[in-house]
């Protein structure tokens, strides 16, 4: 919620959701950004981008957290009669902001009386003002002095306001998108309260105690539940009570989160995962990486979307899902009395296809239709909306169940490829259908390629197989990798054959 800065270099904004965002794939955090835009949080630029890479000023940062406490309606209102600091003047574009901030004990100058709003500002920085808007008081917490930046950053990481990045460097000047994600962990974390001061008197003495911090609770007068059900009051739910986060699953099947604000959808989106393989893996190795101390059923396992018979998951198993290429992840969660709660195993695999055809090219429900190169998985739905691509391109696609057939989920471009003479071929044995065998490589120049699980083949005349047809030092190859480095497509250029045509 804290992205709706204005960024240094421009003060002129517009309204937009992080789908509409030109920028939109250089997002790392999208549910941060989607949530937080959807809250009216954040603002694009004029020329409909986000800049999630671009820097927080302090001035900006002020603004954010008023828009966090106040809605950026109030916040936008505000103003300051009298120069907060010498260096920020009642004309400045963050004076109400900085202002309101400091009165509230949010944020302070430095020791010669300046704010520097338009100075870039340090993830510790940010940290101290998300944790005064939680209500952390910095006198009691030790936010201020020498060793201000050790506090904050212990108690931010405590309660997880840096979630989600692990490159976190408190000393590092925070981006748009980095911003949207730490506020976004603070909408979720629970607030906090602090007893009031009291004086004891011993003998002579009187003593003043330091109030005593502990986590507010919702009461009667108070919306409950809207981020989470455990009694104590979230951020969001004193400050958005119409933001509602719903447990949910995604199309494969794995466990999400569904973002609602006003009754309206902002997404669905898919929770971290315990651990994740981009190869086969044993359902040994799964044992030991999740720790376990017994045999454990799984309580629900998909391929592609559609639920398979659950596994049983034991010690020096070596039993092996997934394969090369494919996403397989794990998500594993007990109760409070160490029962097994939720053990979910998806396994999501991609595809090679190629454009054939463009439909509606000039409505709103433009989508293209695609040809499978990799062996089809089954009743397969062909079209997916979308305005990118063009006819002939090739692509790599996944699709998930819905309960009749496969619907295309994901089209990306394939583009990226290494050419070279093959110098060595250890074989293309196929097991299982159309899933390529792990231990069989190729080389092309000097580079040895392992196959991704579903690589699809077509040899210099464009024609696909599953059966190589190329010659070792003779064949000129195309290798395209997978967003994993496996290799997913292979074709032979044109001319490897040894002949002319005249």
């Amino acid at each position: 919620l804290v992205l709706a800065l204005v960024m240094t270099m421009s003060l002129v904004t517009v309204s937009a959701g992080a789908a509409d965002f030109t920028d939109d794939s250089d997002i790392d955090y999208k549910e941060a950004v989607d949530v937080i835009s959807a809250l009216g949080i954040v603002d694009g630029y004029s020329d409909d981008s986000f800049r999630p890479d671009g820097s927080l000023t302090r001035g900006a940062a002020a603004k954010i957290i008023c828009n966090l406490i106040l809605g950026p309606t109030t916040a936008s209102a505000l103003s300051a009669t009298t120069a907060p600091f010498r260096d920020v003047p009642v004309t400045n574009t963050f004076a109400g902001y900085i202002t309101y901030c400091s009165q509230q004990g949010i944020i302070s100058g430095y020791g010669d009386g300046t704010f520097r709003p338009t100075g870039s500002l340090t993830g510790n920085a940010f940290m101290k003002m998300l944790l005064g808007a939680l209500g952390y008081d910095s006198s009691v917490e030790g936010y201020n002095g020498s060793n201000w930046q050790v506090n904050v950053i212990k108690q931010a990481v405590g309660i997880g306001l840096d979630d989600g990045n692990d490159d976190f460097v408190g000393s590092r000047t925070v981006t748009r998108q980095e911003a949207a994600l730490y506020s976004f962990n603070m909408i979720q974390a629970t607030m906090v309260e602090y007893d009031s001061k009291s004086v004891v008197v011993v003998g002579d003495v009187e003593i003043n105690t330091i109030p005593t911090r502990y986590e507010a609770t919702n009461t009667s007068t108070r919306t409950d539940g809207n981020i989470k059900d455990d009694g104590l009051m979230q951020f969001a739910e004193r400050y958005f009570t119409d933001l509602k986060a719903t447990g949910s699953q995604d199309d494969f099947g794995r466990p999400a989160t569904e973002w609602r604000y006003n009754n309206r959808a902002i997404g669905t989106y898919t929770d971290v995962a315990d651990e994740t393989y981009t190869a086969g893996v044993k359902l040994g190795d799964i044992y030991s990486d999740l720790g376990l101390s017994e045999t454990t059923d799984t309580t629900e396992y998909y391929i592609n979307g559609r639920e398979q018979s659950d596994l049983e998951v034991a010690r020096r198993d070596d039993t092996k899902i997934g394969a090369n290429g494919v996403l397989t992840q794990v998500w594993y969660e007990e109760d409070e009395r160490g029962n097994v709660e939720d053990f979910i195993i998806s396994e999501v695999h991609t595809y090679v296809a190629e454009v054939n055809a463009i439909n509606n090219p000039n409505d709103d429900d433009r989508s293209i239709t695609l040809s499978t190169k990799s062996a089809p998985i089954g009743s397969l739905d062909r079209q997916f909306e979308t305005d990118d691509f063009s006819r002939d391109d090739l692509v790599t696609y996944t699709a998930a169940w819905t309960g009749s057939r496969y619907e295309i989920q994901t089209v990306e471009a394939l583009t990226d490829y290494e050419t070279g003479i093959l110098t060595e071929w250890n074989g293309t044995k196929i097991v299982s259908g159309s899933i390529y065998d792990a231990t069989n490589d190729f080389t092309v120049g000097s580079t040895t390629y392992d196959y991704s699980a579903h690589c699809a083949v077509d040899d210099e005349d464009g024609a696909s197989s599953q059966v190589w047809n190329f010659d070792v030092d003779e064949s000129e190859l195309n290798v395209y990798l997978d967003q994993y480095g496996y290799a997913i497509y292979v074709s032979g250029t044109e001319g490897t054959k040894n002949y002319a045509a005249v």
